[in-house]
């Protein structure tokens, strides 16, 4: 019965995480609940996480990520990517730059900071986004597979083997096939993929020559001008916008006549360019974007691209309901899903992640883990007086990195220390680190462990893995490659920590049955799940370039599907060559 119910709630959990029914981490809490008030696991086996190193070591990862960030800053990354590159040539220094970083460092921030940048070019250039931006992504995946810290899906497994007292992976494990994957990967997408890639253009450029789908909410005042005042009189002949729909108590006047009389809390839909209608409401008197005060006349405001990542507080809420202007100091122009704008009142749309925001914003505007601003603020270049110490920070940091990877010093030891660093340089300030904590995360990783206890506690995983090899006919090699199969399929629609979570007790169970080393059986699974190239959904970074380069889901499968193929056929020859499986 305990093993019909977990396969049961897992079950679910994939659907409602496909669905995108809740925030992941409120899902997989859920899924825990479950498993606690059905007796299956006690909250002592739960709470586990909490005491994993590889789990603290993931955040200590991130932390160093942010520190790098600010250490290198925005000067390097000018002189990288300069203006006269010509596009292949900015592909190939960009993809090789964030795959050999993303080795050392947490893939999410590296792509989360380059996008800006890689928009910036792009748009410099009269390039479509569309070209760079899923190779962005890929390459951080490619890379980040070449050692043990660049992805939290490889520190995930390495804290679930401890836990389970498994044999540990050794870098050498991950740097052999990590190298193979990303040369291959490189190359394909340099001579192969960009040509499969779509000539996209943004959602910016769409709307600057596309005036009707440009769409902006705004609300009359009580006290505004235009109450009792026709569309004609002070509506019907705007400059670069036009009226095209009134919502009055709920109903669509549409339409709108130019004898319309104007009436207090009409919401009136405009269509045209972000300065027009900025300054409409600024000129206009009791004309109000939704959710917010009056807006100030003399403020100055922006125009600004964001995009909403996969552990924001958004997903899931109406914008209506999240008082947006008022934590972001911002109002929603309009959104984009899918490469195509959402029709309809922006207030009562629910938010989903990778949605691209339009947005009228002001100076105080920032980043958060809520909410990725795409617009580059900093384009000048700041010159800061650095010490010698600081200079020499970042270097220091990646030298313990290396010798924590290696394992020449043990890992959270190297990463406490190169935080340690960063704190004492002043290249990181502690009110940073607090900022940097992702509680989302957290919940995340522990639940992962938990359920990874539940399957195996319980002897679902032994279930499951007796039907994988019985489809594999008890041959290691073919019961390895139907696993890598399994959990690349189940990465596609969830994301790659839970699939790891899911199918690693089944790996165990395998790698037993087989009566073979568990090693081949989780690196086979560690690929598998960072494997994911064929929707935006499996992989945080391919969902936050997903607005940005105005993609539909069926542009990831085209150019992902025959990557997904080659890396599949590298990882399961070279398993079967490395650790003498056969037939």
């Amino acid at each position: 019965m305990s093993s019909f119910i977990v396969i049961t709630t897992i079950g679910l959990l994939i659907i409602a995480l496909y669905s995108n029914w809740s925030r992941p981490s409120l899902l997989f809490l859920f899924a825990v609940f479950t498993f606690l008030i059905s007796g299956i696991l006690t909250p002592e086996e739960i709470l586990q996480g909490l005491s994993n190193k590889q789990i603290v070591v993931i955040f200590l990862l991130v932390i160093l990520a942010a520190g790098f960030q600010k250490a290198f800053g925005n000067r390097f990354f000018h002189y990288l990517f300069k203006a006269e590159l010509r596009p292949k040539q900015f592909l190939l220094r960009l993809m090789l730059f964030v795959s050999s970083t993303s080795a050392f460092i947490n893939n999410t921030p590296i792509v989360a900071f380059m996008i800006p940048y890689v928009k910036n070019w792009v748009d410099e250039n009269k390039l479509p986004a569309s070209k760079f931006m899923i190779p962005l992504s890929f390459a951080t995946i490619l890379g980040g597979m070449i050692t043990v810290v660049g992805t939290s899906t490889n520190l995930l497994l390495i804290g679930l083997i401890a836990e389970a007292k498994l044999p540990l992976l050794h870098y050498t494990d991950f740097l052999f096939l990590g190298l193979i994957v990303a040369v291959l990967g490189l190359a394909y997408l340099y001579f192969i993929g960009y040509h499969l890639l779509p000539e996209k253009k943004s959602a910016t450029k769409e709307m600057e020559e596309n005036l009707k789908e440009y769409v902006v909410e705004t609300v009359v005042e009580p006290s505004s001008q235009l109450i009792g005042e026709s569309i004609k009189t002070h509506l019907r002949h705007l400059k670069d916008i036009y009226l095209f729909e009134i919502v009055r108590n709920g109903t669509s006047l549409f339409p709108v006549r130019p004898e319309e009389v104007v009436q207090k809390g009409d919401h009136l839909y405009f269509s045209g360019r972000t300065t027009a209608i900025a300054q409409l409401v600024k000129e206009v008197d009791g004309l109000s974007l939704p959710n917010s005060t009056t807006l100030n006349k003399y403020r100055h405001h922006q125009y600004v691209e964001a995009i909403i990542p996969a552990n924001s507080v958004l997903i899931g809420k109406r914008v209506q309901e999240s008082n947006f202007r008022e934590h972001y100091h911002a109002s929603i122009i309009a959104l984009h899903r899918e490469g195509k704008r959402i029709a309809g009142s922006v207030g009562e749309t629910i938010l989903n992640a990778g949605d691209l925001m339009l947005l009228l914003g002001g100076d105080q505007m920032q980043n958060s883990s809520d909410l990725f601003l795409l617009k580059q603020h900093d384009v000048q270049l700041i010159k800061e007086r650095k010490t010698l110490l600081k200079k020499m920070a970042p270097f220091a940091v990646l030298l313990l990195l290396v010798l924590g990877i290696t394992g020449v010093l043990d890992l959270f030891i190297a990463a406490t220390l190169a935080i340690t660093i960063f704190l004492f340089t002043k290249t990181l300030r502690f009110n940073e680190i607090r900022k940097s904590f992702d509680f989302d995360l957290a919940v995340l990783l522990v639940s992962s462990l938990a359920i990874g206890q539940a399957l195996a506690k319980t002897g679902a995983a032994q279930w499951v893995a007796e039907g994988l090899l019985q489809l594999g006919g008890n041959k290691p090699i073919v019961a390895i490659s139907l696993l890598f199969t399994v959990t690349l399929f189940t990465t596609a629609v969830i994301s790659n920590a839970a699939a790891v979570a899911i199918v690693f007790p089944l790996a165990v169970s395998l790698a037993q049955q087989l009566h073979i080393s568990t090693t081949p059986v989780m690196i086979a699974i560690a690929f598998a799940a960072s494997g994911d190239f064929m929707t935006p959904i499996g992989y945080q970074t391919n969902l936050m370039v997903y607005g940005p380069g105005n993609y539909a889901f069926k542009d990831f499968f085209k150019v992902g599907f025959p990557l997904t193929v080659i890396y599949t056929i590298a990882c399961i020859l070279f398993i079967s060559w490395y650790y003498n499986l056969y037939l």
